[in-house]
């Protein structure tokens, strides 16, 4: 099976869509902070207080980048992130970006088998680590844990992170398509939310669909992109009820 055949999903809140669209980008979380953009987070803070202590390695400058500098996508629409918003009544305010899977093959383009904050950190504790990503001459995904070299926290299952596509049979695509489940609900979420991971920015030019889950909502982001000179620009946004719960 070709694995780059499809679409990657970016989701966000309504209320975030008028300064994606003023600045015809998606930023990372560490973008929107330096240029001190205020956003409504749809995240966890528990998990991105662990994203925050991740740092991924950067084979073209030769040094670790942190994971909030790149816009993370996810290989299926219906995450269980997404199943949250939808308990908590959010869901129709909830926008999904559409994007092929062709960019994988980027420059600098990684992707996981997995959610990426699951590296085995404490929650409470300060240590972080370092990883690189396997690649075709290695084939392995590497961690370097600081301080004390060995992880602390207590879950058993650690994502791997991967620099080349070759990899993506490494994912467990049964399980992101819906086609099976297991009982293991912290594993299956872990699996569920693999990601795909673009470094800075993503130009809204490679949006190749936007999807909601209300009518109503269709016609409120549509008439954002008119409102910000994107009409005909980027695609029309689309009622698709088979993306959300």
């Amino acid at each position: 099976m070709d694995h780059l055949n499809g679409y990657v999903y970016h989701m966000v809140h309504f209320k975030n869509l008028k300064n994606i669209f003023l600045r015809r980008v998606i930023l990372s979380k560490e973008m929107v902070k330096k240029e001190a953009i205020g956003y409504q987070s749809i995240a966890y803070e528990e998990v991105q207080n662990l994203r925050d202590r991740i740092f991924v390695w950067d084979f073209s400058k030769q040094r670790y980048r942190r994971l909030h500098s790149y816009v993370p996508f996810y290989f299926t629409g219906r995450t269980p992130m997404l199943h949250v918003q939808y308990r908590q009544g959010m869901q129709q305010e909830i926008v999904i970006f559409e994007v092929s899977r062709s960019i994988l093959k980027d420059q600098g383009v990684l992707f996981t088998d997995g959610n990426a904050s699951n590296q085995q950190l404490s929650k409470s504790g300060g240590e972080k680590v370092g990883i690189r990503p396997a690649t075709i001459s290695d084939g392995l995904c590497h961690r370097e844990y600081r301080p004390g070299g060995r992880p602390l926290g207590k879950n058993a299952s650690c994502s791997n992170f991967y620099a080349d596509v070759i990899f993506l049979e490494h994912l467990n695509w049964g399980l992101i398509n819906d086609q099976h489940t297991i009982e293991d609900i912290k594993e299956r979420t872990r699996i569920k939310h693999a990601e795909v991971l673009v470094p800075d920015l993503l130009p809204l030019g490679r949006i190749l669909g936007i999807s909601v889950n209300t009518q109503d909502m269709v016609q409120a982001v549509n008439a954002a992109i008119t409102e910000c000179g994107l009409a005909g620009r980027i695609p029309s946004t689309i009622y698709k009820p088979a993306l959300f719960f």
